[in-house]
């Protein structure tokens, strides 16, 4: 039965937005860029792990509750993978929501009002965004990609000095890499959401138009990496991102193109979700 509780939070999601926030802690203290000595004084203590802990609880309420919301249409999107409303009952899931999300929204007070009150807006998002926005046109891919960028921003809560990291750069690459890998999702489980009658963007546009917005926002990507590049100007930097980040953007981007089984549009997902971390380690280089 616990199992079924950590199932259910996404544990390896949860593990990459703390290894993530880790990553960002580094990066803002380095004394100087590229590879270069850490100053750990920069980071600030016990601010640096309530704000983390603080967002790995609100998210995993988030997730449980999106999994409340979605019993319909996973029995025929994921109907192996199903947990909710089975393996652990609404009732249940409902009081794990509730804990889960009340220690969260403690936890940002303790780091600060201002964390706090983001940890309540962001509950709050994630609790519509489950219960009204997913199935709506583009508005639920926004939600959540805007949430993805603010794992960058919270990170900026545990350090006292950030001008080293770039947060703002990689929120936006946060932001893309998400808006991509959510539209990639839709098409996977367009079947089981058009049964329940939502009107997503694959749902309502279609296979053609929704490669094509996938692509826009891998190009983002680029984009942002280019602009921290330039303002590095760190061999290391270009280096990695040259061989590696854009590389694999690519051929993500070439798999897209070939893709038109859930199954293959399931494998792409899983490597949007890698491009997300190997594009993120790349702060400590800049």
């Amino acid at each position: 039965m616990i199992r079924y509780y950590l199932n259910i939070i996404r544990p390896i999601n949860l593990f990459l937005t703390a290894l993530t926030q880790l990553l960002f802690y580094i990066s803002a203290s380095r004394i100087n860029s590229g590879f270069s000595v850490i100053n750990f004084q920069n980071i600030r203590l016990p601010e640096a792990i309530t704000s983390m802990l603080a967002c790995l609880f609100v998210a995993g309420g988030g997730y449980v509750i999106n999994d409340l919301f979605d019993i319909k249409s996973d029995k025929i999107n994921k109907p192996k993978r199903l947990i909710a409303g089975i393996h652990i009952s609404h009732k249940n899931l409902k009081i794990y929501y509730s804990i889960l999300t009340t220690l969260g929204i403690i936890l940002g007070f303790i780091t600060g009002l201002g964390m706090g009150i983001l940890c309540v807006a962001i509950a709050v998002l994630l609790y519509f965004y489950s219960s009204d926005f997913k199935g709506e046109y583009l508005v639920g891919n926004l939600l959540v990609s805007l949430l993805a960028g603010m794992v960058v921003y919270i990170a900026s809560r545990g350090v006292f000095l950030v001008e080293k990291a770039f947060f703002a750069e990689y929120a936006m690459i946060a932001f893309s890499v998400t808006y991509a890998r959510e539209l990639v999702k839709d098409w996977e489980d367009q079947e089981g959401d058009a049964s329940v009658g939502h009107k997503t963007f694959a749902v309502t546009r279609g296979l053609r138009p929704t490669k094509l917005f996938t692509w826009v926002h891998l190009g983002i990507t680029v984009i942002f990496l280019l602009m921290i590049g330039i303002h590095s100007g760190q061999i290391e930097f270009w280096l990695f991102s040259g061989l590696i980040i854009i590389p694999y953007n690519i051929w993500i981007a070439w798999k897209i193109i070939h893709s038109n089984a859930k199954v293959e549009f399931t494998n792409v997902s899983k490597h949007l979700k890698y491009l997300m971390f190997i594009g993120l380690l790349s702060s400590i280089l800049c």
